[in-house]
């Protein structure tokens, strides 16, 4: 699995502390998932007590472009 990242998410990830596994598996197995505008992609994970949320675009075979992601609040 590829993963690019928006210049908006470089900083995210980090100012967020998102890990790249959670990133990977909430995009491969995702407990919930759509399709926005411009065939965005956007998918639920729940990981431990949080929810992580995607929103990515699909490339080419195994290419993934994240736009942002981030922890919903309970």
């Amino acid at each position: 699995m590829k993963l690019s990242f928006s210049i908006h998410f470089q900083q995210a990830i980090i100012e967020r502390n998102i890990s790249i596994d959670h990133l990977k598996k909430a995009i491969r197995e995702p407990d919930k998932s759509h399709t926005t505008f411009r065939e965005r992609i956007v998918v639920q994970k729940v990981v431990g007590s949080k929810t992580l949320e995607v929103v990515y675009t699909h490339g080419s075979k195994n290419e993934y472009r994240i736009i942002t992601a981030y922890y919903l609040l309970q």
